[in-house]
């Protein structure tokens, strides 16, 4: 736990996010929260707070934990695995998901308010019906994905996955060094997924077979083989880079991969962010990534390439105003006035200018040991800044029995298990 709460304190927006929502919400701030119990423990860790005895022990984080069911046990925990377990619990205690009325039940989407004398009542439409979610976690981050038909070439809508983090695999045959950029483009590569139900391959069935379906004899869609392309459709603004270091042999045994990831301490994530095409050539990732791998797909009517429900849904209800206005941050080239083809893309009300997606390295988890046991450990920035720079230049390597100064190079070094980057303003 120590090190998850290191590697936190050492990210500002995390501890400015929890200062917010407490602040928003202190009224309603339960005993089982686990929100206050884990700002205070960051204030602690930042000698924000004073703490009477010399040693701080979070007791109160674990029963809070506990009393929303998780089985914490004293044996030694997974970072990664706790860091989920601590997303999943604040976010089940900020979310206000506004429940979407039925267009039927006209009483939900109208208030009645008294006017004149006479005691009449007239309808007014509730203003803030839908609220902003203004408070959404800092890690919170929407994955897009996209299928595409390989026969014939029919795209399936774009669906989004809200992640904490981003986690990496490393390739099979890398024994060596690999740089954070290679994982990241491995991450948005094409792969085929075979035995896909395919709308376009089941129209241009039907059209050559009508008097057969009619009488009965084509009745399953056909299966076809899809590219399924990732990419990122929102980045957060604390980025958490997971490292799947544990790889399971052929026999069944787990096997830890001890090779060393070359990561930066700025980091750009703009070739990795959900890129508008000019000619709706669907989801592609970055130019300089995507260019010379994947063939552009030639234009395809709106009938064959249907509006992604989950991103209308989205826009038509303004569900999140970071999601709405700014964070489905695809980049674009300046519009044109809108065709009919762009009335039904999903992107056709990205950002006017392509924006810059900087990220700074703040934390490093490192595990020592195998993939049965070992110790982590957390490199992390002090508060410590000079006037006018927005992150401090000194490390620190903090564990469980004790906190020492280190250079930047020791730091990138390291044999990263997770990575803590926070966007630059």
């Amino acid at each position: 736990m120590n090190v998850i709460l290191q590697a936190w304190a050492a990210t500002p927006s995390v501890v400015r996010w929890l200062e917010e929502w407490l602040n928003k919400n202190k009224d309603n701030v339960g005993k089982g929260s686990l929100a206050p119990h884990l700002l205070h423990t960051l204030h602690v860790v930042n000698q924000v707070e004073d703490e009477p005895d010399d040693v701080h022990s979070p007791a109160s984080i674990i029963g809070a934990l506990r009393s929303h069911r998780w089985i914490i046990s004293h044996e030694q925990q997974d970072a990664h695995e706790l860091f989920n377990v601590l997303t999943t619990t604040l976010d089940e205690q900020s979310k206000s998901y506004p429940s979407t009325p039925s267009c039927f039940d006209l009483h939900a989407l109208q208030m009645s308010q008294r006017s004149g004398s006479g005691g009449n009542q007239e309808p007014v439409p509730v203003p803030h019906m839908l609220r902003n979610r203004d408070n959404d976690s800092p890690f919170r981050m929407l994955i897009a994905s996209q299928m595409e038909c390989i026969d014939c070439k029919y795209r399936h809508p774009v669906r989004y996955d809200l992640n904490s983090t981003l986690s990496l695999a490393f390739p099979k045959t890398a024994w060596k060094s690999i740089k954070l950029e290679s994982l990241l483009q491995k991450f948005i590569t094409s792969e085929i997924v075979h035995n896909v139900e395919c709308p376009g391959c089941r129209k241009v069935q039907q059209q050559k077979n009508k008097k057969l379906i009619k009488e009965g004899f084509i009745e399953d869609t056909p299966k076809s083989s899809c590219l399924k392309r990732h990419t990122i459709g929102k980045l957060p603004q604390c980025l958490c880079l997971h490292m799947q270091r544990t790889q399971w042999l052929d026999s069944g045994i787990p096997l830890k991969k001890y090779e060393h990831v070359v990561f930066p301490e700025t980091l750009h994530m703009d070739d990795y962010v959900y890129t508008k095409c000019e000619s709706r050539n669907g989801l592609l990732g970055g130019k300089a990534l995507f260019g010379n791998t994947v063939v552009p797909l030639p234009t395809v009517s709106p009938l064959t390439s249907p509006t992604s429900g989950h991103l209308t849904l989205l826009r038509a209800l303004n569900y999140d105003s970071r999601i709405s206005t700014r964070g489905l941050s695809f980049q674009s080239t300046p519009p044109s006035p809108p065709t009919a083809n762009q009335q039904s893309d999903i992107n056709h009300n990205s950002p006017k200018s392509s924006q810059d997606y900087t990220f700074k390295l703040t934390s490093v988890v490192m595990h020592l040991g195998d993939v049965f046991s070992g110790h982590f450990v957390t490199y992390r920035r002090s508060l410590l800044r000079k006037r006018g720079e927005q992150f401090s230049s000194q490390w620190l390597c903090t564990s469980d029995h004790a906190v020492k100064e280190v250079s930047l190079e020791e730091v990138l070094a390291t044999e990263a298990y997770m990575l803590f980057y926070e966007r630059e303003s």
